[in-house]
């Protein structure tokens, strides 16, 4: 019993690992069976562990071991036990962060854009709105600027170590780059549609934010909000879209 216990905890913590690592990366359409996966390893630790009197296995060891995993699968689910608790009124969208965008910072990024876009530089830019972005800020590379047309072009240059992944705005700053966003699971999407592409329906799937995406291969500007992507957009559009969606006066 003591073997089996110790094999399906270390069974469980590697595919916990193997699962966030595929997270990262955007792996599409691989996270929800290795979630499936990851819920019956966990549910055969737990019942080890109510079977583990009388086979050598201390209190303290079941401590140590059951903590981290409810603490791991916590994290591994947190989006979409947040979207449940907002559907269910337990927690309610903070609506301060909309007001708080001005027409000062939609200039520096349609200058941005189309600096990126003129060079075929690939972007991805995610301003946060009202539902809080923290979940995938907190795994990010945090910068804490004020936004900057200089500053958030150089962060896509390729050579630059923090190109790859998104950067997210909140409240007129730059909060952070080298984001990563769970890949859309949709399969209608055109063949075109890149990691970026993707990752743009993606975080547009679990929250309201809206999302800039600049195509490396064309230099075409999309725009993501609401599940949908908005393909090839211009100038006038993308503006139109910060006048409805970002509260610009």
């Amino acid at each position: 019993m003591v073997e089996n216990f110790m094999i399906a905890v270390t069974t469980t913590y590697l595919y916990a690992i193997l699962l966030l690592s595929l997270r990262a990366k955007i792996a599409p359409n691989a996270i929800r069976p290795a979630k499936i996966f990851l819920i019956i390893l966990a549910a055969l630790d737990i019942t080890l562990l109510i079977m583990a009197p009388g086979t050598g296995i201390d209190l303290v060891t079941q401590i140590v071991v059951v903590i981290p995993v409810l603490y791991m699968l916590f994290m591994t689910y947190i989006n979409e036990l947040r979207g449940i608790l907002k559907k269910i009124g337990l927690i309610k969208s903070r609506g301060r962060r909309s007001a708080m965008i001005n027409n000062e910072l939609a200039d520096k990024l349609l200058d941005t854009v189309d600096f990126l876009s003129n060079r075929k530089i690939g972007a991805l830019i995610t301003i946060e709105r009202t539902i809080d972005l923290s979940a995938f800020i907190s795994k990010a590379m945090m910068i804490n600027a004020p936004v900057s047309s200089e500053l958030l072009a150089s962060i896509f240059i390729p050579t630059t170590p923090l190109h790859d992944g998104a950067v997210i705005i909140r409240n007129n700053s730059i909060l952070c780059a080298k984001a990563y966003y769970p890949s859309t699971e949709r399969t209608d999407l055109p063949l075109h549609f890149g990691t970026r592409h993707r990752a743009a329906i993606g975080i547009s799937e679990q929250t309201d934010a809206l999302t800039i995406v600049v195509s490396e291969e064309t230099g075409y500007v999309s725009v993501a909000i609401n599940r949908q992507l908005d393909y090839n957009v211009s100038k006038e559009t993308l503006n139109l879209y910060f006048e409805k969606y970002l509260k610009i006066q």
